[in-house]
């Protein structure tokens, strides 16, 4: 899936002129602006002294303040204006009220459920506006008889299959329930342990599927052994970054004396030119015997050849937290991002991953998903762990509780 901003933005055309009324909270007004320096989440320089301009729930204009007018200004006098935060890669966290309190009240807007049961997906997509942190799901992980996830989560978190007929009928049935995703995964084992994988012929038929059903297909890979059929199926994102290598019923390591490997380097040379998401999900593989070069080396490659990373922590795995994603933050800039580079990781970027395409980006006729900061983000991130405005579907969130 090649996602252009333009093709992105365009796919919300009209919108600005089809504002839908919302009743902001704390009494906020319905027509108001927010003013300061505006980060759009796109990776283009902040316009300073300019003006976000919120009708109903959605952006209707940016400005230079001194075109702002007679309109209420609520928030600091001169914050940084981003979009909200989207964690694309969590789990667990279903009710609207522990989404609010766990993800909205810290700036994490919107968030991506990666496999949960599949009575967690009615949940999940009731998010009232404005009341709780916006959620994509993908239901159960989609998987043949003994795969991953099965040997190490409940069997509720997959959804067995056992032809490509069954993998056709499971995405049908995940879109007919309102997911925008799937998850699949090409995982071989750990170590000496071996699990059976998807079939060419059936992994295809899924991804086939969600396309003609509009469905986002996003994979999990840790083993770079199932990249390569990963990326032969049609995946749109790769969950992880691969860093372990089982080759010949051994481990293998994913680098050399000359970085990563060759044959790694050629695949991550092919997720850049199809428009493959990488989500690394370093903070949680740090926490384990894994952390090291392996790790950071294969998301600097894939960066320097221009690939696109979006921003997901792995919640509640490894006892990463959730909230701001700070750690995860940390460890991307440890990978060779720059800050700018982080916060479009975690705005545009992980919107294209979830298919939230009306969010993620402070753009005119775009949802009004908007966290203010007093301080800086691009010299110093901490600073998004510290909001002092949360504004969702238009509506001001409550920071007090």
């Amino acid at each position: 899936m090649t996602l252009s901003r333009r093709t992105f933005i365009s796919s919300m055309a009209g919108l600005a002129a089809m504002l839908t009324t919302g009743v902001p909270a704390l009494g906020a007004p319905q027509l108001y602006a927010v003013k300061g320096t505006v980060i759009s989440g796109d990776g283009t320089p902040p316009l300073v002294d300019y003006a976000l301009l919120v009708d109903g729930d959605r952006i209707s204009d940016i400005v230079p303040v001194n075109m702002v007018g007679d309109r209420e200004i609520i928030g600091p006098d001169k914050g940084f204006i981003l979009p909200g935060i989207i964690n694309c890669h969590c789990h667990r966290i279903h009710d609207n009220e522990e989404r609010r309190e766990r993800y909205l009240r810290h700036g994490v807007t919107s968030i991506g459920d990666v496999a949960s049961p599949l009575k967690a997906v009615p949940e999940l997509l009731q998010s009232p506006s404005g009341i709780t942190a916006t959620a994509a799901c993908t239901g159960p992980l989609l998987c043949p008889p003994g795969g991953y996830p099965l040997p190490v989560h409940s069997s509720e978190h997959g959804m067995i299959i056992t032809s490509p007929k069954e993998g056709r009928e499971a995405v049908q049935r995940l879109a007919d329930l309102g997911a925008g995703m799937v998850k699949i995964a090409f995982e071989p084992g750990v170590l000496d342990k071996q699990w059976p994988m998807f079939d060419a012929v059936t992994a295809g038929a899924i991804c086939d599927e969600a396309r003609k059903q509009g469905l986002i297909v996003r994979c999990h890979v840790e083993d770079f052994a199932g990249l390569e059929p990963a990326l032969n199926a049609g995946v749109h994102t790769v969950e992880h970054v691969p860093h372990r290598w089982r080759h010949e019923g051994l481990p293998r390591p994913v680098l050399d004396e000359g970085g990563v490997i060759p044959q790694y380097r050629r695949l991550l040379d092919r997720m850049v030119n199809d428009g493959i998401i990488l989500t690394p999900t370093l903070d949680v593989f740090s926490r384990s015997m894994w952390e090291g070069p392996q790790l950071y080396e294969p998301v600097r490659y894939f960066l320097e050849q221009g690939g696109t990373v979006a921003l997901g922590n792995d919640h509640p795995y490894r006892r990463t937290s959730a909230g701001m994603p700070l750690n995860e933050m940390r460890l991307l800039g440890k990978a060779g991002l720059s800050e700018m580079q982080i916060v479009t990781a975690g705005t545009f970027h992980s919107a294209m991953a979830c298919g939230f395409y009306d969010r993620g980006l402070l753009e005119p006729g775009m949802k009004a998903d908007v966290l203010v900061v007093a301080e800086n983000p691009l010299t110093d991130l901490a600073a998004l762990g510290r909001p002092s405005l949360v504004i969702k579907d238009g509506m001001v969130v409550d920071l007090a509780g």
